[in-house]
């Protein structure tokens, strides 16, 4: 559990270097904002999910919210 862990952390921590880093240098305001919130959403969820945390399923919950709305 904890290797599976480190090991979404290296990755994350890798791809982010390679990704990240050309943002900032090319000063992609816009661009590496919502590369990064969308990142770091991703880390969380791919991070609980490695050390076996149990993520709520929110399918259910957005199937009654459209229905209401048609």
């Amino acid at each position: 559990m904890v290797l599976k862990g480190l090991l979404v952390v290296i990755i994350f921590t890798v791809i982010g270097i390679t990704e990240i880093v050309p943002l900032k240098k090319n000063k992609d305001k816009k661009e590496l904002t919502i590369y990064t919130l969308f990142f770091v959403a991703a880390f969380v969820l791919m991070f609980l999910y490695s050390i076996d945390v149990e993520i709520p399923q929110i399918s259910k919950d957005l199937n009654t919210i459209i229905k209401k709305i048609i």
